[in-house]
């Protein structure tokens, strides 16, 4: 790919970042660091105000997620906060056209978060009927999309853990609406965990076989701390 070509990826990725209101600190998207808990330099692949993924690299000079897009891979996760405070910039690695695609940073970390629904307990088991949902979302879940065609769903155990992931496809082909991916998503968490939530949210994972992957949770803080640091 030509280098406009290049800069004009780079530019709708950070504008579709800008979207999610992601306010103006030092952190940038392929920036390395050395972190207190880890022995290998870290790499920004993600971030918005609450959290930041990161990529690890290896002795060898490969890293756990980059450079492996046929599998399966979970983002290495932090809050900013601690991230911000615990790390020191040493370099930059410009993400890849690739990386780009298969990281997708544009994403949100975190979806359709409300108390007002919960697995097993919707009041309505008609899709056709759901347009309630923008009544039970807060203001700012009912304009969430995700600007996929494909997502992986991951439901969630009853004992805890993550199942097997589901792929799914949007409707209109370009992106899912809030009500399409809540309703797909019920089904896939309902179809593995017959037990009722403490609330509805969708989380970002990161991706599987190059198509980015989501966790079906229950309604949380902004952050995820379960699964865990590097």
């Amino acid at each position: 790919m030509c280098h406009f070509a290049y800069i004009r990826v780079i530019k709708f990725f950070l504008m579709n970042i800008s979207d999610q209101g992601i306010s103006d600190n030092a952190l940038k998207l392929g920036d390395l660091y050395e972190a207190t808990w880890s022995d290998k330099p870290l790499r920004i692949i993600g971030f918005d105000d609450a959290e930041v993924f990161y990529d690890a690299r290896w002795p060898n000079n490969t890293w756990t997620f980059s450079g492996n897009f046929k599998k399966k891979g979970y983002f290495y996760r932090t809050p900013a906060k601690t991230f911000i405070k615990y790390t020191k910039r040493i370099d930059m690695v410009l993400l890849s056209i690739e990386e780009l695609e298969v990281f997708r940073p544009d994403l949100p970390m975190r979806v359709l978060r409300t108390k007002n629904l919960n697995w097993n307990d919707f009041p309505i088991n008609d899709k056709d009927k759901f347009d309630y949902i923008h009544e039970s979302l807060g203001a700012d879940s009912q304009n969430q999309i995700i600007k996929s065609n494909k997502v992986v769903l991951v439901p969630s155990g009853r004992k805890g853990g993550l199942k097997k992931g589901v792929a799914i496809s949007a409707d209109n082909s370009s992106y899912f609406t809030p009500a399409e991916l809540i309703w797909k998503a019920k089904e896939i968490q309902e179809n593995q965990n017959n037990e009722k939530s403490n609330g509805i949210g969708i989380y970002r994972l990161g991706f599987e076989k190059r198509i980015p992957s989501y966790s079906i949770g229950e309604y949380t803080g902004e952050y995820i701390s379960s699964l865990g640091l590097d």
